[in-house]
């Protein structure tokens, strides 16, 4: 009796403390802000950054989709693993001595691998921010996934405003991709 008390014990501990690690309903269903000491953005509501889906850190040294830029911070919708069908991710690097925005731009992709197709470039103008812009569709694992990447430069750093769905996803997300572009900043 006393081995089943504990065990009883011992379930309902682990699933309270599992689910304090969780987000709450209510980060999920309303819109907040996320800021880094850079910049900061609005997450849409039902939108969750990496840290929340996953339960880990991000890991911000690595490359972000072999562009020669480091993951920053990431958000996904819907939430929850394997569950994503659309993600917005801000990717950094500093410039190196002689280097400028087009041209790391243009290096980025020109020989990316894997190979992409579809691809429309055009100059990125919005509020405070200029840049470049490319959309473009690529594999990434099984399916080909279509991105909208928008490159800017803050001191001597780049960033790379990134989103990506599935081709059947992409457009249904445009508004809301607009509406994380327009509320990020840049942090004096």
């Amino acid at each position: 009796m006393k081995i089943r008390k504990m065990l009883l014990f011992g379930a309902l501990l682990a699933v309270t403390l599992s689910c304090q690690s969780l987000p709450t309903g209510q980060q999920a269903k309303e819109a907040r802000s996320y800021e880094q000491d850079a910049f900061s953005f609005t997450i849409p509501a039902g939108w969750q950054t990496y840290e929340e889906v996953w339960g880990r850190p991000l890991q911000t040294e690595k490359d972000y989709y072999g562009l020669g830029v480091n993951t920053a911070a990431a958000i996904q919708y819907p939430p929850g693993e394997g569950k994503g069908n659309a993600f917005f991710s801000v990717a950094a690097s500093p410039l190196l001595e002689g280097e400028d925005l087009e041209s790391r731009f243009n290096l980025a992709y020109e020989n990316a691998v894997p190979e992409i197709e579809d691809v429309s470039q055009q100059q990125f103008d919005l509020d405070t921010l200029s840049g470049l812009e490319i959309t473009y569709k690529r594999p990434w694992g099984e399916p080909w996934w279509r991105f909208r990447d928008v490159w800017v430069e803050k001191e001597a750093v780049i960033y790379v405003l990134s989103f990506h769905a599935t081709p059947n996803k992409f457009d249904t997300y445009t508004d809301t991709l607009n509406q994380i572009l327009e509320s990020f900043s840049f942090k004096d």
